[in-house]
């Protein structure tokens, strides 16, 4: 049976350990979780442990470890830092939401020429991620950056950098296994402009196309993170 799955900074060492945070609630206000159940509590490090629930109080939850902590096989060997032009607000929701399943490490928000929206809400974003993460089996939330214009992204980005854009080459496969980092550039609905391209192309990224279908910005994010993580 799959056990629920929550992701905090838990001290997986511990035998026992009483919970008051938002996790607790979840599991008896939400979940109507009971005495005897059992629960997977991650460290946020990629390492997790079966706990089961001893006593249940008002606003707090008492669990006790079986077993020892393990590490999380669902979460890639791969640290991928998405650099996502910002969408309107569901659209980026969905983007941050599906990427965190696909496998990304970090999530940048990103200001293009081409922008329209121009601000986001990082706790918002951070929940969204930190549920995705739970649902998707993995050990790790993406960290939410702060937004960042394209030319200082492309300046601060590390390990193998691909851009990603519908007059690129075709992907080569073999640049999903080169490099333990990788940095992805996701375009907004209008698409880069001329120079960005040419930065990207001075900066010495790679030029990628996601394929012949024209893709909204929020499915290119979610294609392009599982595409280097997998």
């Amino acid at each position: 049976m799959k056990l629920h799955r929550f992701i905090g900074p838990y001290d997986l060492r511990a035998t026992e350990i009483v919970l008051e945070d938002d996790a607790a609630r979840q599991m008896t206000a939400v979940l109507k979780l009971r005495t005897g159940e059992r629960v997977l509590l991650c460290d946020g490090q990629g390492r997790e442990a079966e706990y089961e629930l001893l006593n249940i109080a008002k606003g707090e939850v008492g669990l006790a470890r079986m077993g020892e902590a393990r590490r999380v096989v669902a979460e890639p060997s791969r640290f991928v830092t998405l650099y996502a032009a910002i969408l309107k607000r569901e659209s980026f929701e969905w983007a941050v939401q599906k990427a965190t399943e696909c496998g990304a490490s970090e999530i940048v928000p990103l200001v293009t020429d081409r922008t329209i929206k121009k601000d986001v809400r990082l706790e918002r974003l951070y929940e969204i991620a930190r549920e995705a993460a739970e649902q998707s089996g993995r050990g790790v939330v993406p960290a939410i950056m702060e937004p960042m214009k394209f030319e200082e992204a492309m300046q601060s980005a590390k390990g193998e950098q691909v851009f990603f854009d519908a007059e690129g080459s075709e992907l080569d496969s073999r640049l999903r296994g080169n490099d333990k980092r990788a940095s992805l550039f996701v375009g907004p609905e209008g698409g880069w402009t001329p120079e960005e391209s040419e930065i990207a192309k001075r900066a010495g990224a790679t030029i990628a196309s996601l394929g012949p279908r024209v893709l909204r910005g929020e499915t290119a994010c979610a294609v392009a993170v599982y595409l280097m993580t997998t």
